[in-house]
């Protein structure tokens, strides 16, 4: 995110936010209603399908979370009325996946941001004298934000390895087409994913 702020491979990243919605704390009459392990994973092997997580007392309360919805923002500020689209839509799908506890509402809904890149390559290197990136993960923000987080301090300590070779090798990210066409040509795309994902 620094990198557009700071005007770095402008034109050439791209905004994304994902959005996720999160049920109060369940009861214990939901809870036996619902079964089940207290805490669980699902990944969805689309990536526009619907992740959905579990967590118990000792991660914030007995609770689902569901992550579905994608919007290319390039200004990097979802509106509210971002957040109640995505909202409506987790809705929605909470319903399909547990009919136990249909109707229930979400007590919070947010958006979190995320920077691709056309290329699906990272920014790692000297941006300017003294100023290192390490950012543009890609989607893989654990795996990808360690490794070029790394690559950015060895490089700022003038050190080499594995990491830094691979990513100074990386060619640079493409251009995106001009901002209206890019924003909605990656919605319009990011939707129609979403439609094929279907109940995934």
């Amino acid at each position: 995110m620094a990198i557009w702020i700071f005007g770095f491979e402008r034109g050439r990243l791209m905004q994304l936010f994902l959005f996720a919605s999160m049920t109060p704390e369940l009861d214990a009459e939901q809870l036996n209603r619902l079964g089940g392990q207290p805490r669980l994973g699902v990944t969805p092997s689309d990536p526009m399908g619907t992740t959905v997580r579990r967590i118990d007392t000792g991660q914030g309360g007995n609770r689902i979370v569901a992550r579905t919805c994608a919007r290319m923002l390039p200004g990097m500020n979802p509106t509210q009325k971002d957040v109640d689209w995505a909202a409506r839509a987790h809705h929605d799908k909470f319903d399909q996946r547990f009919p136990a506890l249909k109707g229930l509402k979400m007590q919070y809904s947010w958006a979190g941001h995320l920077c691709l890149s056309l290329n699906g390559v990272a920014v790692m290197h000297e941006v300017d004298a003294g100023v290192f990136a390490g950012c543009v993960q890609n989607g893989l923000g654990t795996t990808r934000g360690t490794l070029t987080g790394i690559g950015a301090a060895e490089l700022a300590c003038g050190e080499t390895s594995d990491i830094t070779r691979h990513f100074s090798a990386e060619t640079p990210p493409k251009r995106l087409p001009p901002r209206p066409l890019a924003k909605i040509g990656a919605n319009a795309v990011m939707r129609w994913r979403e439609w094929r994902a279907g109940a995934e």
